[in-house]
């Protein structure tokens, strides 16, 4: 039986396996209140003004840092394959894209800028998104805003400046998100603070559609290391998730309260007690563009589970059903198992995966996670779910992208279509994905090889191969930004990107993420969009409401 027709057959049996999980429910391990200070106007923010002085404050604080967080978590950061190396697949991803197929699509690049200057140290975090009238763009540690047409009218700040005279705000820990909340028309950016007695997860929530204006601020106690927490905009909260284990990794924060200003917006924690075995983990919350998700439904999360973690290649499905009126009284727990077609995530212990030229220093995969953002439309009589992770396509540590699109109609999950996107030698890692309103998918992506460097490109799927569920990308492959340097003496790339559409016309695609300039160790940030052609009578859906 031939690969293509094995892949078939186990995508069907994936379509109809979708089993509801015996899994345990857990009430909240942690019910508090986060404390307000007040509102701060952007223009009061730090503005920074020498960025290598900044950068140096910053490696100062490095140190610290690190002791700290391998002294309260250990092993927080590991990667761990308990059961073994992978039996499948063997020796191919079963799904492989090994090239472009049929007619190559050319899209159209709207805007290609560089994002902030520096700043960034080791991993950058990129991530950003456009709203009405701007773009936001965080990095480690800075911010800054940008007008439609690529043009900095607000920076760069240092971001720990939007949480001035907040409590766990003297340092500037990192790992930043921005989102905008589209149904509120509100700006939400959070990072986390670990350089006190207790760990505090920062979050402001902007008054108005306009970045540049008034904020408000909250700090949370949230108890455990909150690493590399990830965000979600539902229509009863926010959403977290954390690589914190053991200990609370699954949050919500009252959103209601917060896009009020209230004074004690409620917090619920959670620990998950089915946690892949992977050791640096975080389950991806689902980040609800356009319209909301049906009135009622719960909160939901999702991540892989590696077969060489135990029980088998997957997509698990979890639900956190939060009351406000009685938080204690909350649940979350796995509520599905979804069989995918096998895949391999293992490039061994260690985090040096990624080759590039002129070092033997390999980069960072991030290939125990599903990548940023898990991405929820509501389309009225389907939903969907796209998202994406690296996986080794072929048993030798060749980096590709997986990539799934889940769809609900009203009785649970199945996976509609997936595949892997690896058309040549080259390494391509740390995606971000993202569907618009007329069913186009867009991949984007950082890639290197032993004779690249580290550079970003990305894909997409048309309508019209959307329509027949292929797990095909018919989107010419286009070059972002061509690397011309490397970056020796750290493996840390990343750690994360940012892939967003466009709340004003639901088609424009945007996304950041580094690249390297030429020299040593000189990322350069980059901002993109971009959308795909018109196609003649393309089998476009009809949506619910505003997108």
């Amino acid at each position: 039986m031939n690969r293509k027709l094995c892949a078939l057959i186990v995508m069907l049996i994936a379509g109809f396996y979708s089993n509801s999980v015996l899994s345990q429910i857990v009430k909240p391990a942690k019910v508090t209140s986060g404390v307000y200070y007040g509102q701060i106007d952007a223009k009061d923010f730090k503005q920074i003004t020498d960025m290598k002085e900044f950068e140096e404050d910053r490696r100062l604080n490095k140190a610290e840092l690190k002791a700290k967080m391998q002294e309260r978590n250990p092993g927080m950061k590991e990667k761990l394959y308990p059961a073994g190396s992978n039996d499948l697949p063997q020796p191919l991803d079963p799904i492989l894209q090994s090239e472009m197929k049929g007619v190559k699509i050319a899209p159209q690049i709207l805007l290609n800028v560089p994002g902030q200057n520096g700043g960034a140290g080791v991993p950058p975090d990129c991530n950003g998104t456009i709203g009405p009238n701007h773009y936001v763009q965080t990095i480690n540690l800075t911010y800054a805003v940008y007008n439609r047409t690529g043009t900095m009218v607000a920076g760069p700040f240092a971001l720990n400046s939007v949480f001035t005279g907040v409590t766990g705000a003297t340092c500037n820990d990192g790992d930043p998100i921005i989102l905008y909340d589209e149904q509120a028309g509100r700006w939400l950016i959070a990072e986390f603070s670990l350089c006190g007695a207790n760990d505090y997860m920062l979050i402001a929530v902007s008054t108005t559609s306009d970045p540049t204006g008034t904020w408000n601020r909250w700090s949370f106690d949230v108890d455990d290391v909150p690493d590399y927490m990830k965000f979600g905009v539902w229509r009863d909260g926010y959403y977290m998730s954390t690589n914190t284990s053991p200990g609370k990794d699954v949050y919500a924060f009252e959103r209601s309260v917060m896009l009020a200003g209230g004074a004690s917006p409620q917090m619920v924690g959670f620990d998950n007690p089915n946690r892949p075995l992977s050791g640096f983990h975080c389950i991806m919350p689902l980040d609800n563009d356009g319209t909301f998700a049906p009135a009622g439904t719960p909160g939901q999360f999702i991540t892989i589970n590696d077969n060489a973690w135990g029980s088998t290649d997957a997509l698990w499905i979890y639900q956190l059903a939060v009351n406000w009126s009685s938080p204690a009284s909350s649940t979350f727990g796995r509520t599905q198992v979804i069989s995918v077609p096998s895949f391999d995530s293992n490039f061994g212990a260690s985090w040096d995966n990624i080759t590039q030229p002129g070092t033997t220093q390999k980069l960072d995969a991030i290939n125990t996670i599903l990548m940023y953002r898990a991405q929820y439309l509501n389309f009225g009589s389907y939903q969907t779910i796209v998202c994406n992770h690296t996986v080794d396509v072929d048993g030798t540590d060749h980096a590709g992208i997986r990539w799934y699109e889940l769809r609900n109609t009203g009785s649970g999950w199945t996976l509609r279509q997936a595949g892997t996107f690896a058309p040549d030698a080259r390494n391509r890692w740390l995606g971000g994905i993202s569907m618009n309103k007329k069913n186009e998918i867009a991949l984007a992506y950082s890639i290197s090889s032993s004779t690249e460097y580290p550079g970003i490109r990305f894909t997409g799927q048309t309508a019209a191969q959307y329509s027949s569920a292929s797990g095909t990308f018919d989107i010419d492959e286009t070059n972002i930004k061509t690397g011309a340097g490397n970056q020796p003496g750290a493996n840390r790339w990343g750690d994360y990107a940012g892939m967003c559409v466009d709340p004003v016309d639901s088609t424009t695609f945007w996304f950041t993420t580094e690249y390297c300039k030429a020299g040593s160790n000189n990322r350069g940030p980059q901002r993109t969009s971009f959308k795909f052609p018109k196609l003649s009578a393309p089998p476009y859906a009809v949506v619910v409401g505003a997108l």
